[in-house]
């Protein structure tokens, strides 16, 4: 997979891509009470072994994430494990872990994109280079399909710490406070993901 080749530096090399350590997520966000199917969900994983990358981001990362799809079926649509092939020539291409479109109900993607979602299972930050990669690619693609929105937003989560990021053109935006996410209160990461969902 081509986007995991990416390191903040070569997106710097590359494409040109500034990152800025930033606060662009609002604190205090109003909480969002998670759902009892959510909590559930979250209960299970705590008993089911969540050593591998794959583990978390099917029992930890999917649920938070089904969550606002349930919240929001009627605006948009989250793809898993997507093939994102936008210039093949640049490396922008490969399997993204989660996609969010801002169209209900699709079956194959369609823009616009606007939110991706990258799980590691190792060091967080060895994981921005890969999200942003993702996400300028989701700007191009964008483009190409007629839109053009002001932001797209990633995060790298390793299930138990989320770190979010926004690309505005050519700057790549990283929130300097990770959201911890525990088994039973998941309410802290649905809060922001709720306030990215607002923004479209």
């Amino acid at each position: 997979m081509a986007y995991n080749t990416f390191t903040l530096n070569k997106l710097k090399a590359d494409f040109g891509i500034n990152q800025v350590k930033s606060s662009f997520i609002p604190r205090n966000l109003p909480a969002l009470t998670s759902s009892q199917r959510l909590l559930d969900q979250l209960n299970d994983a705590e008993g089911m072994p969540l050593a591998s990358e794959k583990a978390k981001s099917e029992f930890i990362i999917k649920p938070v994430l089904m969550e606002m799809v349930r919240l929001h079926r009627d605006k948009i649509t989250m793809f898993s494990g997507y093939t994102f092939d936008v210039d093949k020539a640049q490396k922008l291409a490969g399997r993204c872990d989660f996609m969010i479109a801002n169209q209900p109900y699709l079956v194959e993607l369609n823009a616009p994109v606007f939110c991706m979602v990258e799980s590691k299972n190792g060091i967080l930050e060895d994981g921005f280079g890969q999200c942003g990669a993702e996400m300028y690619a989701t700007q191009i693609y964008n483009q190409q399909q007629g839109y053009t929105y002001p932001a797209i937003y990633g995060c790298a989560t390793t299930g138990y710490t989320w770190a979010f990021l926004k690309l505005e053109n050519n700057t790549l935006f990283i929130d300097n406070l990770y959201i911890p996410l525990s088994l039973t209160a998941p309410e802290n990461v649905l809060a922001v993901l709720e306030w990215i969902i607002e923004q479209y």
